[in-house]
């Protein structure tokens, strides 16, 4: 594994599928903060936001740093649709969501949620095609509730027709599952 990569999950230890991702053209300005979280040893964001307070940064570099992952996962799976990035950018978006609504950024959650709710249902989709049955049951929960999220707070066509369509390819999942016997 890369020098990048560890560095990545000394901040994001819960995602290990980080691992497969090619990080070869990620850039990030936080590189040097982030050598050095990872060589005090400690792990995983409450640690890595901790660490920004102590050292006298805003914790707000850390949602940066966040979301600045996502978008690099989101490029390399629009860009060169690159499997590998589903999963991790899925479940990146979800511990982004948790954050910023945590440290009182959910103004920023919000940004988020209207800029890439429709990539995280098209990745749930994607990911319903590989995995089993409850495994692709369960991203599929999740986007129908995001998508329904966004319904919710923007009030835009477009969000009412996304959570249509999660719900459709939840409920199609669910069809076919139930004919597998699982």
């Amino acid at each position: 594994m890369t020098e990048l990569k560890e560095i990545l999950l000394s901040v994001l230890p819960g995602l290990p599928e980080l691992g497969s991702v090619d990080f070869s053209a990620y850039q990030t300005p936080y590189i040097e903060l982030l050598k050095t979280f990872k060589e005090s040893g400690r792990r995983g964001l409450t640690e890595f936001t901790e660490f920004l307070k102590e050292n006298g940064r805003e914790e707000v570099i850390a949602g940066r740093f966040l979301i600045s992952t996502l978008q690099y996962l989101l490029i390399r799976y629009r860009r060169f649709e690159d499997e590998s990035v589903e999963i991790p950018a899925f479940k990146l978006f979800m511990i982004i969501k948790d954050w910023l609504n945590e440290h009182g950024f959910e103004r920023d959650y919000k940004k988020l949620l209207h800029s890439f709710v429709g990539y995280m249902v098209e990745i749930a989709e994607r990911i319903s095609i590989r995995e089993e049955c409850d495994v692709s049951e369960a991203y599929l929960k999740m986007a129908r509730a995001l998508a329904l999220e966004a319904e919710e707070t923007f009030r835009e066509e477009y969000f009412r027709r996304l959570r249509e369509r999660a719900g459709e390819s939840l409920k199609a999942l669910q069809e076919r599952c139930s004919r597998k016997g699982n």
